[in-house]
């Protein structure tokens, strides 16, 4: 029987929430029983509210209720009541926090906007010492009320933890779940679906990286030396439609002709002519992307030039705060694959076949599976007992229609029905029998027709009992269902 989880009970019960006076120096507790704090359940269905019927609602499938009225009559108000310290009602208060053995993970019941709901629904709020009640009267009564009514679960039936009442409470354990690198900032998101951002980093220029030229008409040849921001200029031709500058008419294999050409006025697309007449894109890098894997912890950023660099050592995700994302199961494999969070899979394998189908014979059932095996179960018995069909046609008197062993049975009941073609009978042949002796009885409908011309007779005979048609006429269809004990 499947396990069921219920809030705990003793015989000893209070009739209210246990409080002390407000000037004084000693305190009370706070538990399952009472308001708050921390507890645990079974499931993640206790942590759901679930208003069954009208009045107040005192449903025992409710593991943390609120005090809450459905309204008897459709003029009347729904209430809701909060006890004395106006974030808590019933046993469910703002801020607890309540461990769920099914999936590990405790979460924290929270409402983002109260202040702002409960200053809405003053119009409807009566309010004292012991408490407070909001009704459906009020302007702002109806979403307040709804907003404790909500039992949302992050993670559950598409709730994402921004618009869930019950959040996953990590406490300190926040880690790191995936990122991105754009022109110079790592974007980083964390298990509680927040970001943060690390900057810093060296983005790539549509400068040049300092290269050398060799002076005209200078012995010793003297190095030039071009770096950024460093001007060299030229001399030369504007080629047809302004598209660069070229410098010479002529390569020739000791002289470094260089110029700089800018195809459409891009910077980005600016390129340097070589001395071997080849046109020549810079050769800087930048940052132009990057991701993070949360099982290895390695940060990948990419460059310009389709080189990456790798960083490591950032901390993973613990394996409490790991989750299912997705299933799929291989029909061939027999292999079930789990989808994890952090982007480690789990495989199961070993899964029997599917019975698709099967036959029986000769005591043998022969089952067909789903991947193309069989799979036998021989050795099965046929229970006469419980009832076997006999179809026979007779026209023989004295024919011996069925047998029952006696040593192992004591008596045996034959349901038949005759016809023969005409004339029509049902019945029962009831009968028992000692070593010696053997007494029946035949219990029959009324006739369709005349069935004077049948009759049944019981014998015994080498250790069986024999039933036997006796026939005057005709041929007889008989169909038995024999039932031994």
């Amino acid at each position: 029987m499947s396990f069921i989880y219920k809030n705990p009970l003793s015989s000893t019960q209070i009739g209210g929430e246990n409080s002390v006076q407000r000037e004084d120096n000693f305190g009370t507790n706070f538990s399952v029983l009472q308001v708050g704090g921390y507890m645990e359940v079974y499931y993640l269905n206790d942590l759901d509210f679930t208003v069954v019927g009208t009045g107040n609602i005192r449903f025992s499938g409710n593991t943390i209720p609120i005090n809450y009225n459905k309204r008897t009559l459709p003029f009347l108000p729904d209430t809701l009541s909060l006890n004395s310290d106006n974030i808590s009602s019933g046993r469910r208060r703002l801020g607890m926090l309540v461990y769920v053995h099914e999936t590990e993970l405790t979460y924290q019941y929270t409402i983002d906007n109260f202040e702002s709901l409960w200053s809405a629904a003053s119009g409807g709020t009566v309010q004292s010492d012991f408490g407070s009640s909001i009704s459906t009267n009020g302007a702002g009564g109806t979403p307040f009320i709804n907003a404790w009514l909500d039992s949302s679960i992050e993670g559950v039936s598409g709730v994402t933890r921004a618009n869930a009442r019950w959040r996953i409470f990590y406490g300190t354990d926040i880690t790191v779940t995936g990122g991105t690198y754009t022109n110079g900032t790592a974007i980083f998101t964390n298990s509680t679906g927040g970001t943060f951002n690390v900057t810093g980093f060296t983005t790539g220029s549509t400068s040049y990286t300092s290269w050398e030229a060799t002076g005209d008409n200078q012995t010793p040849a003297v190095p030039i030396d071009v770096v950024d921001t460093f001007t060299l200029k030229f001399t030369g031709a504007i080629t047809s439609g302004g598209a660069g500058i070229v410098t010479d008419s002529a390569i020739s294999a000791n002289e470094m002709t260089i110029g700089l050409i800018n195809n459409g006025g891009s910077p980005t697309d600016k390129t340097f002519y070589r001395g071997d007449g080849e046109w020549q894109t810079p050769t800087d890098t930048k940052l132009t992307g990057g991701t993070y894997n949360n099982s290895t912890g390695i940060v990948q950023l990419k460059n310009s030039d389709s080189s990456t660099v790798t960083l490591t050592g950032f901390t993973t995700g613990a394996t409490e705060d790991t989750f299912v994302t997705g299933i799929t199961y291989n029909q061939l494999s027999k292999t079930l694959t789990l989808g994890l969070n952090d982007g480690v899979d789990f495989n199961a394998t070993g899964f029997a076949a599917e019975v698709t189908g099967g036959t029986y014979s000769g005591g043998s059932i022969t089952l067909n599976n789903n991947d193309g095996t069989t799979s036998q179960v021989t050795g099965l018995e046929i229970l006469t007992h419980i009832g076997l069909v006999n179809d026979t046609n007779v026209s023989i008197n004295g024919t011996t229609i069925d047998s029952v062993n006696t040593t192992t049975y004591k008596g045996a009941f034959f349901d038949y029905v005759i016809n023969d073609g005409t004339n029509y009978r049902a019945g029962t042949v009831q009968s028992v029998w000692s070593a010696t002796q053997i007494q029946f009885n035949d219990s029959s409908t009324v006739d369709i027709g005349t069935t004077t011309n049948f009759s049944w007779g019981m014998t015994l005979s080498g250790g069986n009992a024999l039933l036997q048609a006796n026939i005057l006429g005709g041929t007889w269809d008989i169909r038995i269902i024999k039932h031994i004990i």
